[in-house]
Protein backbone atom coordinates (compact mmCIF):
# COMPACT_ATOMS: atom_id res chain seq x y z
CA UNK A 1 0.00 0.00 0.00
CA UNK A 2 1.30 3.52 -1.25
CA UNK A 3 0.82 6.83 0.73
CA UNK A 4 -2.11 7.75 -1.76
CA UNK A 5 -4.02 4.90 -1.13
CA UNK A 6 -2.97 4.95 2.75
CA UNK A 7 -4.23 8.68 3.08
CA UNK A 8 -7.31 7.37 0.67
CA UNK A 9 -8.46 4.67 2.97
CA UNK A 10 -8.12 6.85 5.71
CA UNK A 11 -10.22 9.52 4.75
CA UNK A 12 -13.13 6.82 3.80
CA UNK A 13 -13.24 6.46 7.42
CA UNK A 14 -14.68 9.33 7.58
CA UNK A 15 -17.69 9.00 6.26
CA UNK A 16 -20.49 8.35 8.16
CA UNK A 17 -23.67 7.06 7.34
CA UNK A 18 -26.72 9.72 6.03
CA UNK A 19 -23.71 12.19 4.33
CA UNK A 20 -24.11 14.80 2.16
CA UNK A 21 -20.32 14.03 0.63
CA UNK A 22 -18.36 15.27 -2.01
CA UNK A 23 -16.07 13.32 -4.25
CA UNK A 24 -12.84 14.62 -5.42
CA UNK A 25 -11.15 13.91 -8.63
CA UNK A 26 -7.37 12.68 -8.70
CA UNK A 27 -4.90 9.67 -8.21
CA UNK A 28 -5.14 10.20 -4.71
CA UNK A 29 -9.15 10.98 -4.49
CA UNK A 30 -9.84 8.32 -6.59
CA UNK A 31 -8.50 5.60 -3.42
CA UNK A 32 -11.22 7.44 -1.73
CA UNK A 33 -13.78 6.70 -4.11
CA UNK A 34 -13.34 3.20 -4.10
CA UNK A 35 -12.89 2.77 -0.65
CA UNK A 36 -16.36 4.42 -0.23
CA UNK A 37 -17.78 2.59 -3.13
CA UNK A 38 -16.67 -0.81 -0.80
CA UNK A 39 -17.85 0.79 2.18
CA UNK A 40 -21.24 1.43 0.48
CA UNK A 41 -21.38 -2.17 -0.47
CA UNK A 42 -20.27 -4.03 2.28
CA UNK A 43 -21.37 -1.81 4.52
CA UNK A 44 -24.60 -1.21 3.11
CA UNK A 45 -23.44 2.22 4.03
CA UNK A 46 -26.19 5.02 2.98
CA UNK A 47 -25.21 8.16 1.68
CA UNK A 48 -25.66 11.20 -0.72
CA UNK A 49 -22.57 11.82 -2.94
CA UNK A 50 -21.94 14.87 -5.32
CA UNK A 51 -19.12 14.72 -8.04
CA UNK A 52 -16.26 17.31 -8.38
CA UNK A 53 -15.87 16.75 -12.25
CA UNK A 54 -16.41 14.39 -14.94
CA UNK A 55 -13.65 12.33 -14.58
CA UNK A 56 -15.30 11.47 -10.55
CA UNK A 57 -18.39 10.83 -12.27
CA UNK A 58 -17.25 8.34 -14.58
CA UNK A 59 -15.13 6.18 -11.75
CA UNK A 60 -18.17 7.09 -9.18
CA UNK A 61 -20.85 5.35 -11.08
CA UNK A 62 -18.26 2.25 -12.56
CA UNK A 63 -18.02 1.43 -8.64
CA UNK A 64 -22.13 1.71 -8.04
CA UNK A 65 -22.06 4.93 -6.40
CA UNK A 66 -25.07 7.18 -7.23
CA UNK A 67 -24.57 10.67 -7.62
CA UNK A 68 -26.55 14.06 -7.52
CA UNK A 69 -25.92 16.91 -9.15
CA UNK A 70 -24.14 20.06 -6.72
CA UNK A 71 -27.17 21.39 -7.77
CA UNK A 72 -29.44 18.90 -5.81
CA UNK A 73 -27.70 19.35 -2.09
CA UNK A 74 -27.82 22.89 -0.09
CA UNK A 75 -24.90 21.69 1.88
CA UNK A 76 -22.13 18.96 1.64
CA UNK A 77 -21.39 17.64 5.14
CA UNK A 78 -17.68 16.73 3.50
CA UNK A 79 -15.62 16.88 0.91
CA UNK A 80 -12.44 14.60 0.15
CA UNK A 81 -10.15 15.97 -2.39
CA UNK A 82 -5.97 15.83 -3.06
CA UNK A 83 -3.96 19.06 -3.62
CA UNK A 84 -0.91 19.91 -6.17
CA UNK A 85 0.24 22.08 -3.09
CA UNK A 86 -0.07 22.81 0.71
CA UNK A 87 1.59 25.30 2.62
CA UNK A 88 1.86 25.44 5.81
CA UNK A 89 -1.08 27.68 6.28
CA UNK A 90 -3.32 24.68 4.47
CA UNK A 91 -3.65 27.17 1.64
CA UNK A 92 -3.81 24.52 -1.76
CA UNK A 93 -3.43 24.88 -5.18
CA UNK A 94 -5.01 22.57 -7.15
CA UNK A 95 -6.52 22.33 -10.68
CA UNK A 96 -3.17 20.26 -12.60
CA UNK A 97 -6.38 17.86 -13.56
CA UNK A 98 -8.36 20.73 -14.98
CA UNK A 99 -10.79 20.31 -12.23
CA UNK A 100 -10.48 23.29 -9.85
CA UNK A 101 -13.57 24.73 -11.06
CA UNK A 102 -16.05 21.84 -9.78
CA UNK A 103 -13.69 21.49 -6.88
CA UNK A 104 -14.04 24.71 -5.65
CA UNK A 105 -17.73 24.73 -6.07
CA UNK A 106 -17.76 21.96 -3.50
CA UNK A 107 -15.30 23.42 -1.31
CA UNK A 108 -17.31 26.26 -1.10
CA UNK A 109 -20.51 24.28 -0.25
CA UNK A 110 -19.19 22.30 2.30
CA UNK A 111 -18.84 22.48 6.11
CA UNK A 112 -15.93 20.22 6.12
CA UNK A 113 -12.85 19.77 3.68
CA UNK A 114 -10.44 16.71 4.07
CA UNK A 115 -7.57 17.50 1.95
CA UNK A 116 -5.72 14.29 0.93
CA UNK A 117 -2.39 14.22 -0.30
CA UNK A 118 1.33 12.18 0.16
CA UNK A 119 4.36 13.70 1.32
CA UNK A 120 5.60 15.40 -1.21
CA UNK A 121 3.09 18.34 -1.76
CA UNK A 122 3.84 19.70 1.18
CA UNK A 123 5.83 23.01 0.03
CA UNK A 124 7.44 25.83 2.33
CA UNK A 125 5.10 28.17 0.02
CA UNK A 126 2.89 28.48 -2.47
CA UNK A 127 4.32 28.28 -6.14
CA UNK A 128 6.92 26.28 -5.59
CA UNK A 129 6.56 23.11 -8.14
CA UNK A 130 3.19 23.70 -10.13
CA UNK A 131 2.17 26.95 -11.58
CA UNK A 132 -1.43 28.29 -10.85
CA UNK A 133 -4.07 26.77 -13.34
CA UNK A 134 -6.66 29.74 -14.43
CA UNK A 135 -9.82 28.14 -16.00
CA UNK A 136 -10.63 31.28 -18.92
CA UNK A 137 -13.50 31.19 -21.70
CA UNK A 138 -11.94 30.09 -25.06
CA UNK A 139 -12.42 33.85 -26.43
CA UNK A 140 -10.94 35.75 -23.42
CA UNK A 141 -7.34 34.02 -23.64
CA UNK A 142 -5.41 36.77 -24.95
CA UNK A 143 -7.29 39.23 -22.44
CA UNK A 144 -6.85 37.27 -19.46
CA UNK A 145 -3.20 36.47 -20.53
CA UNK A 146 -2.49 40.29 -20.33
CA UNK A 147 -4.34 40.64 -16.86
CA UNK A 148 -2.39 37.92 -15.28
CA UNK A 149 0.53 39.68 -16.96
CA UNK A 150 -0.09 43.07 -15.54
CA UNK A 151 -0.18 41.21 -11.68
CA UNK A 152 2.88 39.56 -12.33
CA UNK A 153 2.40 36.23 -13.51
CA UNK A 154 3.35 34.45 -16.98
CA UNK A 155 1.30 32.22 -18.38
CA UNK A 156 1.37 29.30 -20.94
CA UNK A 157 -1.89 27.55 -22.54
CA UNK A 158 -2.34 24.29 -21.41
CA UNK A 159 -1.84 21.47 -24.50
CA UNK A 160 -3.53 18.01 -24.75
CA UNK A 161 -1.64 14.98 -24.78
CA UNK A 162 -2.40 11.61 -25.20
CA UNK A 163 -3.85 11.70 -29.21
CA UNK A 164 -5.81 15.24 -28.72
CA UNK A 165 -4.38 17.71 -30.56
CA UNK A 166 -4.33 21.51 -29.01
CA UNK A 167 -5.35 22.46 -26.06
CA UNK A 168 -6.72 20.97 -22.37
CA UNK A 169 -10.37 21.48 -22.81
CA UNK A 170 -12.64 21.66 -19.19
CA UNK A 171 -15.62 19.93 -18.29
CA UNK A 172 -17.37 23.34 -18.81
CA UNK A 173 -15.99 23.80 -22.15
CA UNK A 174 -12.80 26.15 -21.12
CA UNK A 175 -8.91 26.26 -21.83
CA UNK A 176 -6.78 26.74 -19.16
CA UNK A 177 -3.82 28.60 -18.38
CA UNK A 178 -1.26 27.81 -16.53
CA UNK A 179 0.69 31.10 -14.82
CA UNK A 180 3.93 31.12 -12.44
CA UNK A 181 4.92 33.92 -10.11
CA UNK A 182 8.03 34.78 -9.29
CA UNK A 183 8.90 33.55 -5.91
CA UNK A 184 12.01 34.63 -3.92
CA UNK A 185 14.84 32.35 -4.16
CA UNK A 186 16.22 33.76 -0.86
CA UNK A 187 13.57 32.72 1.16
CA UNK A 188 11.12 35.22 1.04
CA UNK A 189 7.65 35.32 0.97
CA UNK A 190 7.07 35.96 -2.63
CA UNK A 191 3.90 36.40 -4.29
CA UNK A 192 1.00 38.26 -2.11
CA UNK A 193 -1.41 35.03 -2.62
CA UNK A 194 -4.92 36.73 -1.37
CA UNK A 195 -4.46 39.74 -3.17
CA UNK A 196 -3.62 37.58 -6.06
CA UNK A 197 -6.52 35.46 -5.45
CA UNK A 198 -9.30 38.33 -5.26
CA UNK A 199 -7.67 39.95 -8.23
CA UNK A 200 -7.67 36.27 -10.58
CA UNK A 201 -11.50 36.61 -9.42
CA UNK A 202 -11.62 40.32 -10.63
CA UNK A 203 -10.08 39.35 -14.58
CA UNK A 204 -12.65 39.70 -17.12
CA UNK A 205 -12.59 35.84 -18.84
CA UNK A 206 -11.60 34.12 -15.84
CA UNK A 207 -14.07 31.42 -15.10
CA UNK A 208 -11.86 30.38 -11.90
CA UNK A 209 -8.79 29.47 -10.49
CA UNK A 210 -6.35 26.73 -8.61
CA UNK A 211 -6.07 29.29 -5.47
CA UNK A 212 -7.51 27.17 -2.64
CA UNK A 213 -7.05 29.79 0.63
CA UNK A 214 -10.39 30.96 1.81
CA UNK A 215 -11.00 27.09 2.73
CA UNK A 216 -8.38 26.65 5.15
CA UNK A 217 -10.14 27.31 8.43
CA UNK A 218 -12.78 24.56 7.64
CA UNK A 219 -10.22 22.36 6.09
CA UNK A 220 -7.89 19.25 7.73
CA UNK A 221 -5.37 17.78 5.45
CA UNK A 222 -4.16 14.24 5.67
CA UNK A 223 -0.70 13.34 4.87
CA UNK A 224 0.61 10.01 3.38
CA UNK A 225 4.38 9.42 4.33
CA UNK A 226 6.72 6.99 6.26
CA UNK A 227 3.60 4.01 5.83
CA UNK A 228 1.21 6.41 8.34
CA UNK A 229 -1.02 9.00 7.87
CA UNK A 230 -0.61 12.50 9.96
CA UNK A 231 -2.95 14.95 10.25
CA UNK A 232 -2.94 18.82 9.93
CA UNK A 233 -5.73 20.26 11.92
Amino acid sequence: MDDKQRVGLEAAKQVQDGMVVGLGTGSTATHFVREVARRIRDEKLSIRCVSSSFACSLLARAEGIPLLSVDQVARLDLYVDGADEVAPDKGLIKGRGAAMVGEKLLAEGCDRFLVIVDGGKLVNKLGLKFPVPVEVLPEAVQLAGRGIAALGGKTALRMASGGKDGPVVTDHGNLILDATFANDAKGGAGPDWKALDAALDGLPGVVGHGLFLRYAPKSTVLVGEGGGVRVIA
